[in-house]
């Protein structure tokens, strides 16, 4: 019941968040530097320039986009299990926020849902991101110089350029902290309030920021209230995953997805990661670490940047892949305070070589795509060029459903039919079915791998073609008929 009153409520709150945002956003327009529009688009031309536009997440991305297709037809946060592009018989509310789906279905609802638009957004995201940055800093140090250097930082650091062109809520989410810490920084309280809400609504594990919120001596109590209020759906969603934490958990094969127990080694890892040369610009960790110790020109507050780090760095330590050296697009969330405190320090020119030296190093560093990334990478590719000689009218059976939809494919999810063998049936019925058993079905008592072995118990099918991804195999099938009829 609360998934089905949190698809409907979650998008609304997203709305009204929004316009709470322009408000800010306009109150906040007689600060503006030209310099902030000059980042925005420089970033835009570069990673249009340097990265092709493919999927860095394999394969929550096409989730996003589904969900957001969706929504430009119904302001319902739902994602297809069964249906086509155009029709939805069976859905389900994700176990992420509704944030950056409502997001992009703003864009989707004047050009159409399409893979291109979304990555053309995200890029679009990671240039206002480096803008947002600059005015931060410009607001909290009063220096220009500092200020496009902590853009800079923050733009060229590996994990977040990589993630430019991914259509993922991880550098959209840092946007809208930026945004909620220009609030503090500013005495913009309706910026301050409805950056940390959208933030909340695009990560959920960002609701931890709400305090700095709460905390703010310049934020009056009403616009306290007034943040607490747009993240009450959200601390419904942090009640609703906690409940399905244990199945999570079991999904993916672990003891528990949250525990203390991960701390100790994901912390180690984590401060490992942030001081390598070859895997991020360590000058920044160094330096950040140093403005704490210096006096404060100007007086101007570091807790809201400390409380920042620390806080989203501890939700990180207790997840069970929380580690920045196995998923360096967590880093992300503490960047942009890393390196505003950064650039608090840097005054004299050695130190703005050793800036560009610590941002040059990583890009002939040490990071490799992990084999099971490449091995989902490799999937997704050849799924979509499958999909491209499948009929309109057929229907393709999969755990990853979502890359179907997203091809304009009719699709079902593979799990949702070992539970309910008889839509199957009935779509046997109607018009030819294909089943991909992706690389994910590998994974030995996984749910795509149970899904895997009841279709291929309880159905005759006929191979297509198979591939090896790394240690992992893809096979697309065509589902003759039940076993036995």
């Amino acid at each position: 019941m609360l998934p089905r009153i949190l698809s409907i409520a979650a998008p609304l709150f997203v709305y009204v968040t929004l316009a709470l945002l322009v408000r800010g956003l306009w109150e906040e327009r007689k600060k503006f530097d030209w310099i902030a529009l000059v980042l925005a688009a420089a970033g835009l031309l570069v990673s249009l320039t340097l990265l092709d536009p493919a999927h860095r997440l394999f394969f929550d991305e096409d989730t996003y986009i589904n969900i957001a297709s969706n929504l430009t037809k119904a302001p319902v946060a739902q994602v297809t299990l069964l249906g086509g592009p155009d029709q939805v018989a069976v859905s389900a509310y994700y176990k992420e926020p509704a944030g950056w789906p409502v997001l992009l279905s703003l864009v989707f609802f004047f050009t159409g849902a399409s893979e291109q638009v979304a990555f053309f957004v995200a890029r679009i995201f990671y240039g206002l991101t480096l803008a947002a940055v600059y005015m931060l800093s410009l607001t909290a140090l009063q220096s220009r110089r500092q200020a496009l250097i902590a853009a800079i930082l923050v733009g060229a650091t590996p994990a977040f350029f990589w993630s430019s062109a991914s259509t993922g809520l991880d550098i959209p989410a840092a946007l809208f902290v930026v945004l909620g810490l220009l609030g503090i920084f500013a005495g913009n309280a309706p910026l301050a309030a409805a950056g940390f809400a959208m933030a909340a609504q695009l990560r959920l594990e960002l609701i931890i920021l709400a305090p700095i919120v709460l905390l703010a001596p310049k934020i009056a109590t009403r616009w306290k209230v007034a943040a607490a209020g747009l993240l009450a759906a959200e601390a419904a969603h942090v009640a609703w995953v906690l409940s399905i934490a244990p199945e999570f958990a079991r999904a993916v094969r672990v003891e528990s997805a949250f525990s203390p127990q991960y701390a100790a080694q994901n912390v180690a890892s984590n401060v490992k990661y942030l001081f390598n040369p070859l895997l991020f610009p360590a000058v920044i960790t160094g330096l950040a670490i140093f403005s704490l110790f210096r006096k404060r020109p100007g007086k101007w507050p570091r807790w809201p940047l400390v409380f920042s780090v620390v806080a989203v760095s501890g939700v990180y330590a207790a997840f069970y892949v929380g580690s920045f050296e196995i998923n360096p697009r967590y880093s992300i969330q503490i960047l942009a305070p890393l390196a505003l405190l950064a650039a608090s320090t840097i005054r004299r020119p050695v130190l703005v070589a050793a800036v560009i030296a610590s941002l040059a190093i990583p890009q002939f560093g040490g990071y490799s795509v992990p084999a099971f990334v490449q091995a989902l990478e490799a999937d997704h590719r050849i799924a979509t060029g499958f999909a491209s000689r499948v009929g309109s009218e057929d229907l393709v059976l999969s755990a990853q459903q979502e890359m179907f939809l997203n091809q304009g494919l009719r699709a079902m999810n593979s799990v949702l039919a070992s539970e309910q063998a008889e839509r199957l049936n009935e779509q046997l019925k109607q018009r030819k079915v294909w089943y991909h058993s992706g690389a994910r079905t590998s994974l030995a008592n996984s749910q795509d791998w149970e899904a895997d072995q009841w279709v291929k118990s309880n159905y005759e099918l006929r191979l297509i073609e198979s591939h090896e991804a790394g240690s992992m195999k893809v096979a697309f099938y065509e589902i003759m008929k039940p076993v036995g009829r």
